[in-house]
């Protein structure tokens, strides 16, 4: 039941994308665009995407516009923890390394003043994948719990798949970003700004039978944040 709402949730996206690209075709104030670029940290940990995007703003209000987009994206880090999400116990799992790509529905908003757009968009649903990863779950304690039995072991696991609104959810996978884009030309602009993200991971079953950590819990998790830069292609304004 919970993956038809999601299929059914990915089915209404793609129509309002439809919906408001046939609506910013019959409007003046319509504009596409391509960003390609990639977020970025000292600690090793990279975020590179590809952002189409289609906006239409109202004709009383040009220097506003909302819109629709679809976001290939990923993020890769070395040495991670991922984190339940009860606080009581919260436990967690240790990574060498961290990778997730998807492909999410994007939701967004800017003001254009002159050449340049202030805006925000952030993931609406989508899809993940990416390496099996074993995780170290560490942990000792004087009242056992559900998890007991995996104790100081590697455990394996996986992106999470299907995920939903990851700025306000957690334990699911997707990106959001706040942007200065400035336009240099007709066919090129310069978009700089702050990523902001979430990593998630799911224990996978092991010899027929589900791995569990405290508390019945499954999926761990983790959020960053980092500076973004990419460069723009207006595809039509």
């Amino acid at each position: 039941m919970l993956r038809m709402k999601r299929l059914y949730a990915l089915v209404v996206a793609a129509t309002l994308f439809m919906a408001v690209k046939g609506y910013g075709q019959t409007q003046s104030q319509a504009s596409a665009a391509i960003d390609v670029g990639t977020g970025f940290s000292n600690d090793n940990s990279w975020a590179p995407s590809v952002l189409y995007y289609e906006q239409v703003s109202l004709n009383r209000a040009p220097w506003f516009r909302f819109g629709l987009g679809i976001r290939a994206w990923g993020y890769y880090a070395d040495r991670t923890n991922l984190y339940t999400r009860t606080d009581s116990p919260q436990d967690y799992l240790e990574y060498d390394k961290v990778s997730v790509n998807g492909l999410s529905f994007v939701v967004g908003a800017n003001l254009r003043f002159w050449k340049i757009d202030l805006g925000v968009n952030t993931d609406l649903i989508g899809a993940s994948f990416g390496s099996k990863r074993s995780g170290f779950y560490e942990k000792s304690t004087n009242t056992p719990g559900v998890g007991a039995p995996n104790y100081n072991k590697w455990l394996k696991t996986s992106p999470v798949i299907f995920n939903a609104v990851p700025l306000f959810v957690e334990n699911y996978n997707g990106q959001s970003e706040a942007y200065a884009r400035i336009y240099i030309g007709r066919r090129i602009g310069v978009k700089i700004g702050y990523l902001y993200g979430h990593v998630a991971y799911r224990t996978r079953n092991k010899n027929d039978s589900k791995v569990f950590l405290d508390n019945n819990q499954r999926r761990i998790s983790q959020n960053y944040g980092v500076p973004y830069a990419a460069v723009s292609f207006p595809l039509f304004q």
